[in-house]
């Protein structure tokens, strides 16, 4: 990583030219370096986690440039610093490839009350013409609006209202800032993608009519359901419409733990081992894995749909 750059876009600009000479002529293979870019990627990093939480975007920021080549500019606060910049490079070689691939990437080290001149400071920053994506790591942005001022910025904000201290309050921060006309996502529903494949599995396979379905239990861990047991309860009853919906609690492992419906047809999920799941129905029963739970699954995900989640949308209401 080159030294510290002077924070002037056009210093970190030119220090990302420079790195990209730099990175063709210390190339060894004959195919070159091929620089790829389809969005810009910010994250904003968790500022009660510190460097560990800085070293991890940037370990997932490298696995999701496979997918979704970026140019990434992350975001550290640093409480009575001054700003600070770096640029790097994501390379990989892909399998059988013969052509080194890069993705550029810049970081940035901020007070967080600097935040409207980080935001100033980004705007040339951006690669044109590109979708521009928010990740919002932590409780940072449910407990102070330090980080407003990036907002404007983003074509799709995501945060993971599983991180937050009261699930209903960070709910409705994120619908107020899509009244606002923000563009939100939350990794507390991609959690969930899982579990709603199962459920409309049951109904495309046939195994029962939607609209005998009228009575649904959802069960969740802990002292109060988090965010991805209301979205769950939610987007039960707007799927059946004629279900009555109760959400109860049950053992200490936060999270949901399982759902039933009865009525016309019985049918259950209840979260086993890990990420596995029985499903039972109609007197019989299987197991099935849950997709990986990881942030880098997760993003990944939500940056194969750069517009809105229609089904989402009507969920957070």
């Amino acid at each position: 990583m080159p030294p510290a750059a002077a924070v002037e876009p056009d210093k970190i600009l030119r220090e990302l030219r420079d790195l990209w000479e730099q990175l063709g002529r210390n190339q060894e293979t004959a195919g070159g370096v091929l620089r790829a870019c389809a969005m810009t990627l910010m994250a904003a990093t968790d500022s009660g986690a510190g460097q560990a939480d800085a070293d991890s975007v940037r370990q997932t920021i490298g696995v999701l440039m496979h997918d979704h080549p970026s140019r990434a500019i992350v975001l550290i606060p640093s409480e009575g610093g001054e700003i600070g910049a770096r640029v790097f490079a994501e390379c990989w070689m892909p399998l059988g490839g013969q052509r080194q691939i890069c993705a550029d990437g810049i970081e940035i080290t901020a007070d967080p009350v600097q935040a409207s001149e980080v935001a100033r400071l980004l705007v040339p920053l951006i690669a044109p013409d590109l979708p521009v994506v928010l990740w919002c790591r932590g409780a940072r942005a449910f407990l102070d609006r330090s980080l407003d001022p990036l907002f404007p910025l983003a074509d799709k904000i995501i945060f993971d209202t599983g991180s937050a201290r009261h699930a209903p309050s960070a709910i409705e921060f994120l619908r107020r800032l899509r009244r606002e006309g923000c563009g939100v996502a939350d990794l507390a529903w991609t959690r969930l993608t899982g579990w709603r494949e199962i459920v409309a599995h049951f109904f495309d396979d046939g195994l029962a009519d939607a609209q005998k379905v009228t009575s649904a239990r959802v069960t969740h861990g802990g002292a109060a359901p988090g965010s991805s047991v209301l979205y769950f309860a939610q987007w039960i009853e707007r799927a059946l419409p004629q279900a009555q919906v109760r959400i109860e609690a049950a053992g200490r492992e936060p999270g949901l733990r399982a759902v039933a419906l009865s009525g016309g047809a019985e049918f259950s999920i209840q979260l086993g081992e890990g990420s596995s799941v029985e499903v039972r129905a109609g007197g019989n029963s299987a197991h099935s894995m849950l997709p990986p739970g990881s942030d880098d699954a997760l993003m990944r995900e939500e940056l194969s749909v750069l517009g809105t989640d229609p089904v989402f949308d009507r969920v957070l209401g």
